[in-house]
């Protein structure tokens, strides 16, 4: 596939934490980017201050919505590619309904407008969580033909269940209409700096440093920065070999002593970032194999303390801490 720069990029979903670093990636990277947005009216300030007046002039805004099909469909006119960054993240329920809806909308705004590639934020929760008899057994690791099962006898929580739903679905329709490439990203917990967005990425981080815990809890955790998913989105649509695979964005097991570790050295700025630690072991975590994203995408992670440093950074700096 030719890249073709002077084509049109639509991103779903720029207001989001992924979806404005997703943007601005691929703004900086000289494309020319439709953005969608739930208002124009009320979004187009925020996003002309956080990008700058330069990349904005790049940047068209329209209004779309997830559960609005014919929104989603018109603001994908004539375009070249589509990058589907936009869906719930959240776990308070009722997330299946518009992560299916949306992306469907999308899938099916990329054939009738004759779009070269779609790519689609998916997650590790639609790879991480097979039944229990499915899972990879030591020393196998999960991989991109892993997949979480939303029938498991264990049950699966309503967000892992949309984003598993939302992917199936992009993948079924490209096969039944297979005019257009199709890529997904596959993403751990996403840390590190944004322009915009005020989700669950920075609200853990908040609590972590807000003294809202008085220890430091233990175990490990994936994490990825936020930066490195928003290149694999731009990645997925330029090297040809990315075409109608999946991609697993996975930086390392971060230990939470670490973590917190890193984040308290801005408690002589403010932050109140726990220094005792609690008990148990710092235990967990999946094995994740990461190689297709480095092979392929040629992805060099950000060392997790960079992330973590920076997103600290950035909050101190907003006055959210």
């Amino acid at each position: 596939m030719t890249i073709d720069k002077q084509g049109l990029v639509v991103i779903t979903g720029i207001t989001g934490y992924l979806g404005s670093q997703t943007c601005l990636t691929f703004l900086q990277n000289g494309y020319r980017v439709r953005g969608t947005v739930r208002s124009v009216t009320s979004s187009e300030a925020k996003i002309r201050a956080a990008f700058g007046d330069d990349l904005f002039a790049n940047l068209e805004l329209v209004s779309a919505n997830l559960d609005d099909k014919a929104s989603i469909v018109s603001a994908c006119e004539g375009a070249t590619y589509v990058i589907h960054t936009a869906s719930p993240f959240h776990f308070g329920g009722d997330c299946v309904g518009p992560a299916v809806a949306g992306t469907t909308a999308v899938m099916e705004a990329c054939t009738k407008h004759g779009v070269k590639m779609c790519v689609v934020t998916s997650s590790c929760a639609a790879v991480l969580a097979p039944a229990k008899e499915d899972a990879p057994v030591p020393p196998a690791m999960y991989d991109e033909s892993s997949w979480s099962n939303p029938d498991r006898p264990e049950g699966l929580v309503d967000y892992m269940k949309s984003k598993t739903l939302a992917e199936k679905t992009a993948w079924d329709y490209q096969k039944a209409n297979p005019g257009f490439d199709l890529a997904t990203i596959c993403p751990t917990f996403i840390m590190g700096p944004s322009p915009l967005g005020d989700g669950t990425s920075i609200k853990w981080l908040k609590t972590a440093m807000d003294g809202s815990k008085a220890k430091i809890p233990r175990g490990r955790s994936g994490f990825v920065d936020v930066r490195d998913v928003a290149l694999a989105h731009l990645r997925a649509i330029e090297i040809p070999e990315a075409a109608n695979k999946r991609f697993i964005l996975y930086n390392d097991k971060g230990k939470m002593p670490d973590v917190y570790g890193w984040l308290a050295k801005f408690n002589e700025g403010g932050a109140k970032v726990p220094t005792i630690l609690g008990e148990g072991e710092d235990i967990g975590g999946d094995a994740v194999d990461n190689a297709r994203s480095k092979e392929v995408l040629k992805i060099q992670y950000t060392p997790l303390e960079t992330t973590f440093t920076d997103h600290a950074e950035q909050l101190l700096s907003r006055g959210l801490i």
